[in-house]
């Protein structure tokens, strides 16, 4: 079972079980008990990051969110802390639709990470948030126009 597998061993599995949606459950499972075991691994804000994919892909955006705050939360340092926050704002509008939410998320890339490249593209969306996507692509039009 998954109680003696060495780190390495547990997240190779749970990417290779991530990689088929048929296999999603046992992903999640070791990417799961890989954070219990091994959360000082320099690898575990990936598997969270992994685990959070995994939710979104299964339509479970709450649980996504929950893993992205884990990832800031535990993980302060971590390089993937811009990403979890604008992924954190990204499904608060686009599929849970709490505008407000995802302003303020989008606001703590842009504060937390300015030199990002996702603080730019937050910088970007922010005044654009619940924007239908159809004013979305005009606005993009009159930027674009001469």
């Amino acid at each position: 079972g998954c109680g003696q597998q060495s780190a390495e061993e547990l997240f190779v599995a749970g990417e290779a079980a991530a990689a088929d949606p048929a296999t999603a459950d046992q992903a999640v499972a070791h990417f799961t008990a890989f954070i219990e075991r091994f959360g000082q691994s320099p690898k575990a804000p990936e598997a969270l990051r992994k685990l959070a994919g995994l939710a979104q892909q299964q339509g479970k955006m709450q649980e996504a969110i929950g893993y992205y705050e884990r990832v800031l939360a535990e993980y302060p340092a971590s390089e993937h802390g811009d990403e979890a926050q604008f992924m954190i704002a990204f499904i608060y509008e686009e599929h849970i639709r709490d505008l407000e939410q995802a302003r303020r998320a989008y606001q703590r890339v842009i504060e937390n990470y300015p030199d990002s490249e996702l603080a730019a593209s937050a910088r970007h969306l922010l005044p654009n948030v619940g924007r239908a996507p159809q004013e979305w692509v005009q606005f993009q039009d009159e930027v674009a126009a001469p």
